[in-house]
């Protein structure tokens, strides 16, 4: 009896055990995603900025030609780049109270042979796999008044493992920085003003595709150029800001690509460009002679100021162009450059001190209407630690075609340097 009693408490302490046992698996089971999202930390960034190199000399075959030295010239849009001026500087044969303008330029690497290519000037080969560069501009004049748009933009993809088997081990680049802008001319349009709305973006994405992590920020550029009437020479002057541009969009988006987490925040040094330019010969007086849109505008208005007597378009303004530019590019703290994506890329530091950046051009109208030639030479500052600054020879022509609607041309150019070789061919307007 006492036995018959004690087997159903002790079938009772089985279950009841079994139940437990049950009880506590549901339990971790139930508690284990808690648990792992509690050891799972955020992916934090690398507190490194990535520098956002000024890059290559860029821009139309006059520009490039001249070694870059366009902010003491600033004339139509393909000068807007160099100095936002331009918008509201008229030119001299411009008779409608409007003008347009479009420039565009495409700088493109062929890899076929990397080791002939150092663009970011650091003594070496560059690591990446593909390289490309843009510059455009759109610009718009009505009267004293102008106002624009311009983009420049650098693509480059890297192998971000040894292996670099895949598009998803491969991370692409891009680095854009633009500018809205607004001028105006004041007086006999000696002196003019623009202000700008400096924007540096960045974006990265695995080459395979998906969403792109992007970062971004603005600032206010301030350029100017005074050219007075009646004078053979111009100053100009460019203003444009430091930008950190730090992570945006989703805030639940890993800064992490291909297993490499990404930086606190792209840096884009401020810049300080100061430039003149001189005309010499017959007629250089003529430098900065009023359009006939001007002279109308002028006499339209009123004002007291004096409306000098109307030229002959074709009539001499020197055939001597001489032009000079230094820029002053600031250091940027615990700034990494754009190559530290790749796989072979060891730990360093750029761009901490400031550089200078001189730039010479000479233009001659060798035959006046017909043919101009040019030639510059400018300092490329490398911002890698113990790299000399890089010397390149700049020169090209303009040749005139024919006129239909407009007097069309012809004009090439090169840029010639230590591992670095720039070729260009553009067609435009002669003026």
């Amino acid at each position: 009896m006492h036995e018959a009693m004690r087997a159903p408490g002790n079938e009772r302490g089985a279950v009841s055990a079994r139940g437990c046992w049950a009880l506590v698996a549901v339990v971790t089971l139930a508690a284990s995603p808690a648990a792992w999202a509690q050891d799972e930390q955020p992916v934090e960034p690398r507190p490194e900025r990535l520098y956002f190199n000024p890059g290559s000399l860029l821009g139309s075959a006059r520009v490039v030609a001249l070694g870059g030295a366009y902010v003491g010239i600033a004339e139509g849009a393909a000068g807007f780049p160099s100095n936002l001026a331009a918008l509201a500087h008229r030119s001299p044969s411009l008779e409608r109270d409007w003008d347009l303008g479009v420039t565009l330029s495409w700088l493109i690497v062929p890899f076929s042979d990397k080791r002939d290519y150092d663009l970011d000037n650091d003594g070496r080969t560059d690591e990446s796999e593909d390289s490309r560069q843009l510059l455009g501009g759109l610009l718009l004049q009505y009267k004293r008044f102008g106002i624009g748009f311009s983009l420049r933009n650098s693509v480059a993809t890297y192998c971000a493992t040894e292996a670099c088997a895949g598009d998803s081990e491969r991370i692409r680049v891009s680095l854009t920085q633009s500018v809205l802008a607004g001028a105006v001319a004041f007086g006999q349009d000696d002196f003019i003003l623009a202000l700008g709305i400096y924007a540096a973006q960045a974006s990265f994405r695995l080459a395979s595709g998906g969403d792109d992590i992007r970062y971004g920020d603005t600032g206010v550029e301030v350029d100017l150029l005074y050219r007075p009437h009646g004078r053979s020479w111009r100053l100009g002057v460019t203003v444009r800001p430091e930008v950190i541009a730090e992570l945006r969009g989703d805030a639940e988006q890993a800064p992490v690509l291909a297993g490499k987490p990404l930086f606190s925040a792209v840096a884009a040094p401020a810049v300080l460009s100061l430039g003149a330019s001189w005309r010499f010969g017959e007629g250089s007086e003529r430098y900065n002679r009023l359009s006939p849109a001007a002279r109308r505008q002028l006499l339209v208005e009123g004002d007291a100021l004096p409306v000098p007597p109307e030229e002959p378009r074709d009539a001499p303004a020197g055939r001597w162009l001489v032009t000079a530019q230094v820029d002053l590019i600031s250091g940027v703290d615990n700034a990494v450059p754009m190559r530290a994506f790749a796989s072979t890329a060891e730990p360093e530091s750029v761009g901490s001190t400031s550089e200078f950046a001189p730039r010479l051009g000479v233009e001659h109208d060798t035959v006046p209407g017909m043919i101009r030639l040019r030639a510059g030479v400018y300092a490329e500052p490398s911002p890698f630690d113990g790299r000399p600054a890089r010397p390149h020879v700049t020169g090209g022509f303009e040749v005139f075609v024919l006129r239909y609607w407009e007097d069309w041309a012809i004009t090439a150019s090169f840029d010639l340097a230590r591992r670095y070789t720039n070729v260009g061919l553009s067609v435009g307007f002669w003026r």
